[in-house]
């Protein structure tokens, strides 16, 4: 006999010995009483199979849990690394409902990804990311950082891979964003208007008017003071469009470029009894706070205000967190945070601060 059919002989007789045995091959480690081996498929994730298993959203950890010590003694099985992100075709394990409880208590979650968020001041002054926020982060296990300035610099943030995702309201800006190559994926997301609010006295007398360029027309004409944004922000850009509207180049001391957020425009127009541009979100969320011009013109199509958000393009900054920033989007487009993004606002002003205006939403009604 060769030497070659020897040890092929050789191998077939050790094969032969231990696969009775369980051993040498990675094989099915056998199922406890009540745990339930599940292919997971596309769309699939750990919070809605641990609802549908367990009867409990927050009971995902044990399946992360079951899964990584099953994938110990059988490699077919998936190994989680990060509980947000599964694949179809990933073999996992549900475990027995009445062993969720202590698997659970074992589980060592990961530290806390973080995502960068670049987004216009009016989200953060409104108060409404504050509100939402903590659910995304409790169920994502992430860290949201926030950096609240004008659209245009947070889509300078963007186009220099300093953030992963951004949220504005500048369609056109947003457009060119991703038609440079800077940003993928944008998704309609909400929706309020713009107002012209200013003094009670009125020196311009444009209170209950519905043009917003005639009514911009006749502040230059009476130079009553106007402070705008100054910082090419979304609400700034809105503002401009206005201007070129009305054949206005607006200049002189009466006109004040502050080049600041919407929350401190909205405190300097405050105290110098000044006209001035503002989205209705922000401007209710700070009467709260003491702001008491009223809003004079209001409902004219042009004041439509309309939110994107759009994740950073991986290709141009690989370091981004693409795929969180996708869950992101994701989550905040979803019809569960879309209805509560609807709801914000309803008990204190009595009408939302936005308007819910994701596709998936859309869809919903």
């Amino acid at each position: 006999m060769s030497r070659i059919k020897f040890r092929l002989f050789v191998s077939i007789l050790l094969l032969s010995l231990l696969l009775p045995l369980g051993l040498g091959v990675a094989g099915s480690a056998p199922l406890s009483a009540g745990e339930t081996v599940y292919t997971v498929q596309k769309d699939d994730n750990l919070w809605s199979l641990a609802e549908k298993y367990l009867g409990n959203g927050t009971a995902y950890t044990a399946i992360v849990a079951a899964t990584n010590a099953k994938n110990a003694q059988d490699s077919t099985f998936a190994k989680i690394a990060n509980p947000r992100i599964i694949q179809p075709g990933w073999k996992v394990l549900i475990p027995a409902p009445e062993d969720a409880g202590a698997l659970m208590a074992s589980y060592k979650p990961p530290e806390p990804e973080k995502l960068i968020l670049a987004t216009t001041t009016s989200t953060e002054n409104s108060g409404l990311l504050a509100h939402i926020l903590p659910d995304f982060e409790a169920s994502y296990n992430a860290r949201v950082e926030v950096i609240a300035v004008g659209t245009g610099q947070a889509l300078k943030l963007g186009e220099d891979g300093n953030c992963d995702v951004v949220l504005v309201h500048a369609r056109s800006k947003e457009d060119a964003f991703v038609e440079a190559g800077y940003g993928v994926n944008r998704k309609d997301l909400m929706y309020n208007d713009f107002v012209i609010i200013g003094p009670k006295d009125d020196p311009a007398g444009i209170n209950g008017m519905t043009d917003a360029a005639e009514a911009f027309k006749k502040i230059a004409e009476a130079k009553a003071r106007f402070i705008s944004r100054g910082d090419e922000s979304g609400t700034h850009t809105k503002e401009k469009g206005i201007w070129e509207k009305a054949g206005v180049t607006p200049e002189g001391g009466w006109y004040i470029s502050a080049g600041q957020g919407m929350g401190a425009v909205l405190t300097m127009a405050n105290e110098q009894l000044a006209y001035t541009l503002t989205d209705r979100g922000t401007y209710l969320a700070r009467t709260l706070e003491g702001i008491d011009l009223p809003i004079l013109v209001e409902g004219d199509s042009i004041l439509f205000n309309p939110y994107g958000i759009i994740a950073v393009n991986p290709e141009v900054h690989p370091h981004v967190h693409f795929d969180l920033a996708m869950s992101f989007i994701n989550w905040f487009t979803s019809v569960p945070t879309q209805k509560v993004i609807g709801e914000f606002g309803k008990d204190k002003f009595g009408q939302p601060l936005f308007v819910p205006d994701s596709e998936e939403w859309r869809a919903a009604q």
